[in-house]
């Protein structure tokens, strides 16, 4: 057990190490600035997309509707934080300095004595006084501290008894958390938890650099140390080998310090010197396990100095998670600064001790670690002094920055328990000090200018704002005073602004983004699509906003339209849609999966729009129910017009005209602002259906709305539906230069569409004697299909084999229609199923109440009578076909319903001459 509790200890505390160790490479290399939100959001426009096509002989006009595009616009949001991290730290804190002052009682008297003076003078510059314990600003705090922590350590060193470490530890442990939540119970500020954990950076902090001092020249000794037993027993010049060594190292540390105060030489290489950590820590357990080989006067035995370095390891390394998660800059420059001076002061020194010493002996193989630090000449403390002198003028050189950082460092600590505990007022002025003392503090400013704008003070945060783009300029603080100018609409403004700043971050997506949004919102789309290619190619928003930005435009000639998130993808899918094309299966689920799990209502309502923009013959009942339940959800409330609309397009895209219609109008009505919009919809689709006079009713309501993007086929649509006093008065007011078919009324187009705008109300026996007038084979085939489509329910069989004989002809053999008319049974399934084959629609019958076969068929197969009846009356809610009309008068009979029967009549009348009705009454279906 004596073993066992040790070596877990070890294994626990080398794990924190490597953890550290892991978390110091991605922060600094990667995740440079953890706590900043500067983040895309995203905004929708829509793109008209043509559904779909009607040609009906010379008219032709497309049905669109609207697919959205999704803009990312970055937005700086407050810097981001964790209590959970914060409380991690605040705990690591508290452990690995228990183990610290655990193993201090071994050191000798003069030292532990050393020790605990240094200990209190942590703790009294550690703030622990602003606990307000037992009043503002006592020293109580201070005192319960400096007792907690020391009272195991003096007690095990005076006694001298208990030397199995984990006793030691776990008392010390159980002291310092006493002693924790002591201060904490004993508080009046907010959080007292919170103010601990935060400060409890400075401890740590000061014991990080006792132990980045005691490692200055463990870089050039560990590499001596390891060519001395690289090379033992061999006459190696280890001598010129680590001189060489020596020179590169210091001539980087030099330059590491020319780009810490702003002129680094350009042919030098330069890098963050908190990546040295890792390889000095591991050195100075090499150089401490050679101090305890040999026979010098420690000031502890080498298993505790061996301990203490990796303590020390482990706390430098999670200080530099803290200060990068925290976004604590003046601490994390500090820490640089000191790290750097340290290591070029000493090491030279060190290198100086070295050759003065041991030259003579470097070469001969012989093992020099005994002796190492028994210097024949020079004494090591000299080399400590040096190492100190020298630190102080580069401190000088460096124009004592490290004063200001230090100040700096402590305002920002206090800033982080303010603003964590939500006291805003408290945070900003700590913020604004600890910016105003070192200008290398991005966070501070930055959460200053959202705290000032969160108090109402928007002047006062733009100031600070402006300050900062001039004095000490950062990405973000460009992205969010932009985006106030752009709110005040000093749109010309926010641009200058972006693009002073795109000068000097070059690379910078956010800004680059959000300056070609503005050019696309000032109708600069060219400038603002070549912003975004030449953007890098790594850059996803970047994509995703140029196939945006293009589509707006009406730019259709894009190479490769990539897709690679959700916004990417919808943006995609909305180009396919525009180009008419049949997209990629895969994009179209991938889409549709991407978007049911979304978390952003927004994509989701987006996401599905356009993937229900894609024509299918599959049944809309799953998804139209999916819909449903979407805009039943809280979140989605904001969507339920959009919702409402896609389901209406899913509607439209499985042929249910009558029910897409009836929704239309329904938006219409619950929308006013947008009924323009429904209305002009609607009207297409009727006119598709050819029932010209709903469609011009529509469309001159549309008018009315408020809906101006009038065409030439509207005033084609309005004259086919008799509406010819509005359509003249259309041409005038919006310059229409429309083809005027009926200026030739003999022509076979005015003959053809005058016998396309009555197909729906005129018997088939009508229709069958114009077709067989027309000479122009290209309509005359058209016409055929369309009196198949709308009245072969009431042809006879020889005439339905004359028709499709006409159309095969003209068109090609189609094997579906060869069966139907050879067997044009409307109660037979394959007879039906040959039909909607043909036709190429899904299979369901009533869907279309202008496919008047297909109602025909739906009510002759029906056996319950009310249903057949109800089935008819919705159809002649659009359709006036005289025999479905005459079947819904004859089941209204069968049902009693006279009444409805006699209405059904009087109806009818308006548009069937007496004698015809007459003889429609006479017939049994």
């Amino acid at each position: 057990m004596r073993q066992i509790l040790p070596a877990i200890g070890s294994f626990i505390l080398i794990a924190l190490i490597v953890i550290g160790a892991f978390l110091l490479i991605y922060f600094v290399g990667f995740d440079r600035m953890p706590y900043r939100e500067l983040i895309p959001g995203y905004f929708l426009d829509r793109l008209p997309i043509p559904f779909d096509i009607a040609a009906i002989g010379p008219v032709t006009f497309p049905i669109e509707v609207d697919n959205f595009l999704v803009f990312q616009e970055f937005k700086s949001l407050r810097p981001s934080f964790s209590l959970l991290e914060i409380r991690t730290f605040g705990v690591l804190a508290v452990i690995l300095i228990s183990a610290f002052l655990a193993w201090i009682p071994s050191f000798k008297k003069l030292y532990f004595l050393f020790a605990g003076a240094a200990w209190i003078l942590i703790l009294t510059l550690s703030n622990l006084n602003g606990l307000n314990f037992e009043g503002l600003s006592t020293n109580l705090p201070l005192i319960v501290a400096i007792a907690g922590s020391l009272a195991a350590p003096v007690f095990f060193h005076v006694s001298g008894k208990f030397d199995y470490y984990p006793v030691r530890f776990v008392v010390s442990l159980l002291f310092v958390g006493i002693s924790a939540w002591v201060l904490i119970q004993g508080s009046t500020v907010e959080q007292a938890d919170i103010f601990l954990a935060e400060h409890a950076l400075i401890p740590v902090f000061c014991l990080s650099i006792a132990w980045v001092f005691w490692n200055g020249h463990s870089m050039i000794s560990g590499i001596y140390i390891l060519l001395t037993r690289a090379s033992r027993n061999l006459e190696v010049k280890i001598s010129i080998q680590l001189l060489i060594l020596s020179i590169i190292y210091l001539l980087l540390i030099f330059n590491i310090l020319l780009d810490l105060t702003g002129n680094p030489l350009s042919w030098l290489p330069s890098f963050n010197p908190l990546y040295l950590l890792i390889p000095v820590g591991v050195l100075g357990y090499f150089v401490i396990e050679v101090k305890g080989n040999t026979d010098l006067d420690l000031i502890a035995p080498p298993k505790v100095l061996k301990s203490l370095h990796l303590i020390g390891f482990a706390l430098v390394l999670w200080l530099v998670w803290k200060l990068k998660a925290t976004g604590n800059q003046p601490g994390e420059e500090l820490l640089k600064h000191l790290f750097t001076y340290s290591q070029l002061g000493i090491s030279a020194f060190f290198i100086i001790y070295l050759y003065s010493n041991f030259l003579s002996i470097m070469n001969t193989g012989k093992n020099v670690e005994r002796v190492l630090f028994k210097p024949f000449s020079l004494p090591y403390y000299h080399l400590r002094l040096g190492g100190l002198i020298a630190m102080l003028v580069i401190t000088a050189y460096a124009n004592g920055i490290v004063g200001a950082q230090v100040n700096a460092m402590s305002n920002h600590v206090l800033g982080d328990y303010y603003y964590a505990t939500d006291q805003r007022l408290n945070a900003s002025i700590l913020y604004e000090n600890s910016w105003f003392r070192y200008r290398k503090n991005p966070k501070a400013k930055n959460a200053l200018a959202h705290l000032l704008f969160e108090l109402k003070q928007p002047s006062l945060a733009k100031s600070h704002l402006e300050q900062s783009v001039y004095e000490a300029p950062q990405e973000d603080n460009f992205v969010l005073l932009a985006e106030r100018f752009h709110q005040e609409n000093k749109l010309f403004q926010a641009i200058s602004l972006l693009e002073n700043g795109l000068e000097i971050f070059k690379q910078s997506e956010a800004i680059r983004n959000n300056l070609a949004l503005l050019y696309l919102k000032t109708n600069r789309a060219e400038e603002a699509i070549q912003l975004l290619i030449d953007a890098p190619l790594e850059q996803k928003v970047t994509k995703s906003n140029l196939l945006a930005s293009k589509l707006k435009s009406g730019n259709f000639n894009i190479e490769n339209a990539e897709a690679v998130d959700l916004p990417s993808k919808i943006n995609a899918l909305a180009y396919q849609n525009a180009l008419g094309n049949i997209p990629v299966i895969e994009l179209v689920k991938s889409l549709r999966e991407e978007s049911l799990k979304s978390t952003s209502p927004l994509l989701k309502q987006a996401g599905l729009r356009n993937v229900h923009s894609v024509w299918t013959q599959e049944s809309p009942e799953s998804d139209l129910v999916l819909l449903d339940s979407l805009w039943q959800q809280p979140e989605m409330e904001t969507y339920i017009m959009p919702l409402q609309e896609t389901a209406v397009i899913r509607s439209l895209a499985a042929d249910r005209i009558g029910e897409a219609v009836k929704n239309l109008n329904g938006l219409a009505f619950r929308n006013p602002g947008d009924s323009g919009y429904f209305l002009h919809l609607s009207a297409m689709i009727l006119a598709s259906e050819l029932d010209f006079e709903k469609a011009g009713k529509e469309l001159l309501a549309a008018k009315d709305k408020g809906f101006q993007a009038f065409q030439n086929y509207h005033w084609e649509i309005l004259t086919l539906g008799e509406y010819y006093e509005e359509a003249e008065q259309l041409r005038l007011a919006y310059e229409l230069e429309p083809r005027n078919w009926y200026e030739s009324p003999d022509s076979e187009e005015a003959q053809y569409l005058f016998w396309i705008e009555r197909l729906h109300e005129s018997l088939p026996k009508t229709l069958l004697e114009a077709w067989k007038e027309m000479e122009d084979e290209r309509f005359k085939a058209d016409f055929a299909i369309r009196l198949l489509k709308s009245k072969s329910h009431d042809l006879s069989k020889s005439n339905i084999q004359e028709l499709a004989d006409f159309i095969q002809k003209v068109q090609g053999e189609n094997t579906a229609l060869s069966s139907f008319a050879n067997n044009p049974d409307f109660q037979d399934s394959k007879s039906i199923n040959s039909f909607l084959e043909w036709l190429g629609k899904p299979d369901e019958l009533t869907g279309n109440p202008y496919h008047s076969p297909l109602i025909w068929s739906a009510q002759a197969i029906q056996s319950d009578a009310l249903h057949r009846y109800e089935i008819l009356n919705g159809a002649t809610e659009f359709n006036r076909d005289p025999v479905l009309w005459m079947r819904k008068v004859q089941a209204a009979r069968e049902l009693g319903l006279s009444n409805y029967a006699t209405d059904a009549l009087g109806e009818m009348s308006k548009w069937i001459d007496e004698e015809t009705l007459y003889q429609l009454q006479m017939r049994k279906f």
